[in-house]
């Protein structure tokens, strides 16, 4: 395994911990892109299939979830114990194969399975990603380093929308694609497989990344599960208010993607195509200012020695957010509909760098990897494995699917109102578990 890299945490990050973090935000956009191209697709892949809302709800999160929240704490425990770098790059090499095998299916069950693959893959990188910036960047620079990562979230569902609303365009108007030894795929069956090529051409850029030494325990000597489940539970108060305001960011950010486009293809009247160009424009405009800013504010609070830099910036996500949805989901105005659904992105993407961030602040080096993964596996499962099925099931239990602004309206406020409480709870713990981390260095 090679080690280079600071053993102790640097004073301050230089341009090679940027071009990490650069690379790993590349993997995490294009991770996104293949997560988040079915819902641009969910339109003629419902048409062909004739599949219902709650199918397509299924499709979206629980088919993703199943094994990545299985496979993500044993994948957490690998990138405690050997070559974080090498960890990702299977992993994203298992999730291209995987979207590639989406454009491939011709029923409900193997594009099911499908998606089962893509969630297996993905389960490696943010784990890993996220051990690999705590130790390239000092305490005091990971909101921002962080808030790179996340943007790169964002961009991969602007990129899945526009990018392949473009792909999906082009193989429309030629009628589909042929590749040899497979025969005739629909135009959402090729763009599944087109849109899988950039995840092959960044795993080989990866290899160009050092693996840094580890702090805190021996390289390849990592605590067992009992240390880590009693060091979770000696600080359960901070990791459980915590976890549960996060999860419910994660499941709005998740469930405003998955509908977004189906909403404007059902009630103003867009192409797939259309919907998706308008939707990619609005994530590529506001996601990243929302992640920039929320990293800058995380920051700001962590120079300030507040309880928890990342409690005040979940909030404040969270309870923009609420008017924003209800603008959003009300007006039948494409211009008021759009800025609402641009401030809506603005809002939700803010709080999401507090999320991941707030964990490595609660955590040792030595326990990152399998913290995270439990982490990931929470909020996964529930943010979006639960988050897009519900609101097609909302939308099915309110009378079809001329009702999905209503199931938003419903949803979207209950939920933030309560993950921003538990966010407020969560303040007094986090400061004690951030300072025992920090000794335990």
């Amino acid at each position: 395994m090679a080690t280079a890299g600071p053993v102790t945490e640097p004073s301050r990050a230089g341009g090679y911990a940027w071009y990490v973090a650069a690379l790993l935000a590349t993997g995490h956009l294009v991770s996104f892109i293949d997560r988040f191209l079915m819902s641009l697709l969910m339109e003629p892949l419902k048409a062909d299939l004739g599949v219902s809302d709650a199918q397509l709800g299924l499709l979206q999160g629980t088919g993703f979830v199943i094994l990545y929240t299985v496979v993500a704490v044993p994948l957490g425990r690998m990138a405690d114990r050997m070559n974080r770098r090498n960890l990702i790059i299977a992993g994203m090499v298992l999730w291209s194969l995987a979207t590639a095998a989406c454009g491939l299916a011709g029923s409900f069950g193997s594009l099911f399975l499908a998606r089962v693959g893509v969630g297996f893959g993905e389960a490696a990188l943010v784990p890993a990603a996220m051990s690999l910036l705590a130790a390239y960047f000092p305490r005091r620079q990971l909101g921002r380093a962080v808030s790179l990562f996340t943007t790169g979230a964002s961009l991969g569902k602007s990129a899945a929308l526009i990018g392949g609303g473009a792909v999906l365009a082009a193989v429309t108007a030629t009628g589909g694609m042929t590749l040899a030894g497979i025969g005739h795929l629909l135009p959402w069956q090729a763009t599944f497989v087109i849109m899988a090529a950039p995840g092959f051409v960044l795993a080989l850029l990866m290899l160009s990344v050092r693996e840094p030494a580890r702090t805190g325990t021996a390289a390849g000597a990592a605590p067992d599960f009992a240390a880590t489940f009693s060091y979770l539970r000696q600080h359960r108060a901070a990791y459980a208010t915590h976890t549960v305001a996060a999860t419910i960011v994660v499941l709005l950010v998740q469930t405003i993607a998955a509908w977004m486009p189906s909403f404007y293809v059902r009630f103003f009247a867009m192409t797939p195509p259309q919907a998706g160009l308008v939707v990619g424009g609005i994530v590529l405009l506001a996601a990243p200012l929302g992640h920039i800013s929320g990293g800058m504010l995380t920051d700001l609070f962590q120079s300030r020695q507040a309880r928890s830099p990342a409690a005040p910036v979940i909030v404040v996500g969270l309870l923009g957010a609420i008017p924003c949805v209800l603008l959003f989901a009300t007006s039948r105005d494409l211009a008021t509909s759009v800025v609402a659904a641009g401030l809506l992105n603005f809002f939700l993407t803010l709080a999401s760098p507090a999320t991941l961030a707030g964990v490595q602040m609660l955590t040792p080096d030595r326990l990152r990897g399998v913290v995270t993964s439990m982490f990931l596996a929470t909020v996964t499962l529930i943010g979006i494995g639960c988050g897009p099925a519900m609101i097609g099931l909302l939308t099915d239990t309110l009378g079809g699917p001329d009702r999905l602004g209503q199931s938003l309206l419903i949803a979207v406020p209950i939920l933030a109102l309560s993950g921003a409480a538990l966010a407020l709870a969560s303040r007094t713990p986090f400061g004690r578990t951030a300072a025992a981390a920090i000794a335990a260095h």
